[in-house]
């Protein structure tokens, strides 16, 4: 499983389940047919910056911060309009200039997006290189995120 759709499922299984231990992760999404270890789940649990939040017994479990509750596409949009600067596009691969030190939080929303139109991406410091599955794709990906941004 990709980290990106373990990611989907953590953050799924967070808001149906009451998750109070890194270990009731492993169970979980073992139990999804994702095989992880409690130091896969650590990493993820900072990723995706899940918060420890109290419930009506005196227990406490995991969740999602506010912001994470938006939807990736909400967020993206929200980022580009803070960070972008261009954008340009060649065949099948859409090309994002972005504000230095931004590029990888946007590729992880991107990422987060699961676009079927959206091969891969890479995200440096300042730059992301979208792979599109064809020419077509990346006209209308780049246009759709140029709409994001206004």
């Amino acid at each position: 499983m990709q980290k990106t759709q373990r990611h989907a499922l953590i953050r799924r299984l967070v808001t149906s389940q009451a998750i109070e231990r890194q270990s009731d992760f492993v169970k979980a999404l073992k139990a999804e047919g994702a095989n992880v270890t409690q130091a896969t789940i650590s990493r993820d649990i900072k990723e995706l910056q899940l918060i420890k939040v109290p419930m009506a017994n005196g227990h406490y479990r995991y969740s999602l911060p506010a912001e994470k509750q938006l939807s990736p596409r909400d967020k993206l949009k929200r980022t580009l309009a803070a960070s972008f600067v261009r954008s340009d596009r060649m065949n099948n691969f859409v090309h994002l200039v972005m504000s230095p030190g931004t590029a990888a939080a946007v590729g992880n929303l991107i990422d987060q997006l699961d676009d079927p139109r959206i091969f891969a991406s890479i995200a440096g410091d300042a730059a992301i290189l979208i792979v599109c599955r064809s020419d077509q794709d990346a006209l209308t990906v780049n246009q759709d995120l140029d709409e994001m941004v206004g």
